[in-house]
């Protein structure tokens, strides 16, 4: 049995099992089709087969499929997450039973919403990738609130901000002495890749902005993680002085790192919430 992290975002897939960060471009394509020339184009080309349907996911969905995307918002209760998910499994994880948490943006992070990502993970899949076919069973899955549960990585006591940058939403979190705090916590549904303007300090503008109208000081203290935490973290010092990386150098693995560790802490004592 394995305990796991799992971040299944808009722009890449992030595992971590207490050993090993890994990640791949979450594109899918679901327009397979019998390929003339074998090329590689990457370390991650993936050529799936999942509940009755084919594709491609990863560099190998990027370069072959006319329509790859990934799905982006402000959640992941949905098909494509689960087939994320169970690519990053697949591919790195060691063993065929998990126990594993996820993630779920702040703004959506209900009751409701955790119910629908956990029915479409627990329990037995049937997955092939590059014709090595895979029986995973997911026995335990629970569903962290993206961004704030990063801000347990700052080990700081006080309040603590937390601004969690990806490619389709921007998650904010505050963290009261270790106990997150629902009132200034919330979801920006855009990210770094759904802008129409990708101009840096327009995007921190933008950001700072939604930050102050939900309640938040120039002065306090903040940590960035996420995908757009390094490029944007000259822009937003201009507005929140403290501004600094929650995981310099490994800013877009805070969450799943996270994640793990709530795994860890709640799976190994045998416990869910």
């Amino acid at each position: 049995m394995s305990i796991i992290g799992i971040d299944a975002g808009g722009s890449a897939v992030k595992l971590y099992d207490g050993k090993q960060f890994r990640q791949f471009p979450s594109a899918i394509g679901y327009d397979w089709r019998e390929r003339h020339l074998q090329q590689q184009h990457g370390e991650h080309d993936y050529d799936w087969a999942y509940d009755g349907r084919r594709g491609f996911a990863g560099t190998l969905a990027l370069h072959e499929s006319q329509m790859a995307d990934s799905l982006k918002g402000d959640s992941k209760a949905h098909p494509e997450a689960r087939l994320r998910v169970l690519i990053a499994l697949h591919q790195y994880a060691a063993g065929p039973e998990h126990d594993i948490v996820v993630g779920q943006p702040i703004g959506t992070h209900t009751k409701g919403q955790k119910e629908l990502i956990k029915k479409l993970l627990i329990g037995e899949h049937e997955i092939t990738i590059n014709g090595r076919r895979k029986v995973i069973t997911i026995n335990r899955c629970e569903v962290a609130a993206e961004g704030v549960s990063a801000g347990l990585l700052a080990g700081t006591k006080g309040q603590v901000r937390v601004i969690d940058i990806g490619s389709g939403t921007v998650n904010y979190g505050t963290l009261l002495d270790g106990r997150y705090k629902d009132l200034e916590s919330f979801t920006l549904v855009t990210g770094m890749e759904t802008r129409r303007n990708p101009d840096l300090d327009s995007f921190a503008r933008q950001i700072a902005a939604y930050a102050v109208n939900k309640g938040w000081g120039s002065q306090d203290t903040v940590y960035l993680c996420g995908g757009g935490a390094d490029p944007l973290q000259r822009e937003l010092v201009k507005y929140f002085g403290s501004a600094q990386l929650l995981k310099p150098g490994m800013s877009e693995y805070a969450n799943v790192d996270a994640f793990y560790r709530i795994a860890k802490g709640l799976y190994a004592n045998g416990q869910t919430d």
